[in-house]
């Protein structure tokens, strides 16, 4: 049976034959002479003799360790999984990858649920692929009849649960009706890089039903590494074959998957939960006192590490906040969220301070 991914994918890139690194194509051999390297390391001084003594070689063409290693982690909360993944740089790569891998440009749309996160509509402008938008609803959940009408037209929806910038988790019997009315038309992803904050479930277990479904995960949030760069893909073999023919020759350095590896570990697994768990209590002890706050009109739910919160009308917040050396996110340019600042939740010093600062906000 014809897969939805090879209905959809245009005919260059069903016909493009991935780059052949020299990694990809391997080989047995106690000399390396395939890939112009330099075949010593350069000491540069600064660098460990551990860290030095592997540079001048080229990274594995796709670091399965570390897919794997993320897969595994990603089978302690949903069970046993049914798909693949790919290490990417950041989720922003595994969102332009889908957009290049499933979009005739200058032809094809995608569908987003705005306010969300710009990098969709971003990729989507740079390959010449078109944008339609279906604002959330009121309570910031999908407008799932209006977002029907548009799967038929589009190859690629994105959804990212929990949202950016609203906080909210989208419900999955949501996501389950789409992911029913798009099986012959549209691949459905999930965003979810700040699913470790969200007491809902990821979507990742309803993979074994619908091969339509594709989500993407970081290390950015929880796990604290958002200067190495390191995101996943997990979606099923049937999607995941086209999407290799367009991933870089060595898409992720040594360094990053190093340390992704520990992350990863089973002491750095609970690492992350722990400060996860810690995060999330000063998140709801924040959101309780700025709900005491007279400048404040109201507080959004979030199972995010930020709180999305709308001031009353005519306080520049934003402002008020970069005077007193606190840089926040203005959220005003969405006509949904006038007069709402975005505050990344931080230590509960960091929090304390924003709190004094908010108070003398008039």
């Amino acid at each position: 049976m014809q897969s939805l991914a090879s209905k959809l994918v245009p005919k260059a890139v069903e016909k493009l034959i991935p780059y052949q690194s020299a990694r990809r194509i391997g080989g047995q051999g106690h000399l390396w002479l395939n890939a112009n390297e330099l075949e010593q390391p350069i000491n540069y001084g600064d660098l460990s003799e551990k860290d030095n003594n592997h540079y001048n070689r080229y990274p594995d063409f796709l670091p399965h360790d570390t897919a794997e290693a993320y897969i595994e982690y990603c089978e302690q909360n949903s069970g046993k999984l049914n798909c693949e993944a790919v290490t990417v740089r950041g989720a922003d790569e595994a969102i332009d990858l889908l957009i290049r891998t499933f979009c005739h440009p200058g032809k094809d749309q995608i569908i987003i649920c705005p306010p969300t996160y710009g990098m969709y509509e971003f990729c989507a402008d740079s390959f010449s692929v078109n944008t339609c938008k279906i604002p959330l609803l009121a309570d910031f959940q999908l407008d799932v009849d209006q977002i029907k009408e548009q799967l038929p037209n589009s190859p690629l929806l994105f959804l990212c649960s929990p949202n950016n910038p609203t906080g909210n988790s989208i419900h999955e019997a949501d996501i389950i009706t789409l992911l029913e009315a798009s099986k012959d038309s549209t691949l459905v992803v999930v965003d979810e890089a700040y699913i470790e904050f969200s007491s809902q479930q990821s979507a990742l277990h309803l993979m074994h039903k619908y091969p339509h479904l594709i989500v993407i995960r970081t290390l950015s949030k929880a796990f604290g590494l958002a200067a190495i760069r390191c995101g996943f893909l997990l979606a099923d073999s049937s999607v995941m074959t086209y999407i290799n023919r367009l991933i870089a020759p060595y898409p992720i350095a040594d360094p990053t998957a190093e340390i992704a590896l520990k992350a990863l570990s089973s002491n750095g697994l609970e690492v992350m939960h722990k400060q996860t768990n810690q995060l999330i209590q000063i998140r709801e002890w924040f959101k309780a006192q700025l709900m005491l706050l007279d400048s404040v009109q109201h507080v959004f739910g979030s199972e995010t590490n930020f709180v999305l919160i709308r001031f009353k009308d005519h306080l520049d917040t934003y402002q008020h906040l970069i005077t007193q050396g606190i840089v926040t996110r203005n959220q005003a340019h969405e006509e949904i969220l006038k007069d709402c600042v975005r505050i990344t939740i931080g230590s509960k010093e960091s929090m304390l301070e924003t709190l004094n600062a908010l108070k003398t906000l008039k």
